[in-house]
């Protein structure tokens, strides 16, 4: 059978199901034509309580990682794009929320999209937690062809465990391997609605010290994908 959608929009979380509901509550409130056209999928990367996302008139998919991991985003990410089943992965954090002009303007550029670019977004209210200066793009808010980025990139899990940089080390793979980077729209398209992982260590030393190292010793594509148990929430 044909598949009719053509977008999978993938977030995960740790501890924000009320994030989660609210970008739900959101995506609800689209045309019908637009909503039966893409797919979300919501990866809870262990958060402390288990809770099933619902949501009547989504294509809705929730999967939840079992084991304990620290700053496991790599491979929340990556097991959003594995399980989604269609031609272009959104992919974005929880605290990112979509205008309502976005998904409308993805589904109807698609066509003419370049499979080789990674298509970034400008950000309304988006202050860097670390540096806190605003900045106008969020480096894990990106459009990317879905096959081109399993065989060309996908998010290196050696950073899994640890705070930072697997979104600032992507970009370098998918460039070393033909791939561009644009914005797309002229427009902010996506609004930052403060959320922050709390409890954790957010030293990012190791893995800065990490992407120096595979950067500076060639970089290579990444390897062993989805080192963890999940479950499928809708099963």
């Amino acid at each position: 059978m044909h598949n009719p959608l053509s977008l999978s929009l993938v977030t995960h979380h740790y501890n924000g199901h009320e994030k989660v509901t609210a970008l739900l509550d959101f995506l609800c409130t689209l045309d019908e034509r637009h909503r039966n056209k893409f797919e979300i999928i919501v990866v809870d990367d262990g958060s402390l309580e288990a809770r099933v996302p619902e949501h009547e008139g989504l294509n809705l998919k929730a999967y939840r990682v079992t084991d304990d991991i620290r700053w496991n985003q790599a491979g929340a990410r990556n097991l959003g794009c594995f399980m989604s089943e269609t031609p272009w992965v959104l992919f974005f954090d929880i605290d990112q929320l979509p205008s309502d002009s976005c998904i409308e303007l993805i589904l109807n550029s698609l066509d003419i999209l370049d499979k080789k670019m990674l298509y970034y977004f400008f950000v309304d209210d988006f202050i860097d937690s670390n540096l806190n200066v605003e900045m106008k793009v969020h480096p894990n808010t990106f459009l990317v062809h879905a096959h081109t980025f399993k065989m060309n990139c996908m998010y290196d899990e050696d950073f899994a465990g640890h705070y930072g940089y697997e979104d600032i080390y992507l970009p370098y793979v998918w460039e070393h391997f033909g791939g561009g980077r644009q914005i797309l729209g002229s427009m902010p398209l996506f609004r930052d609605t403060k959320f922050k992982t709390r409890n954790l260590d957010r030293s990012s030393t190791v893995n800065h010290e990490l992407a120096l190292k595979k950067i500076n010793g060639g970089i290579q594509k990444p390897n062993h994908f989805l080192r963890f148990h999940w479950i499928n929430q809708k099963a």
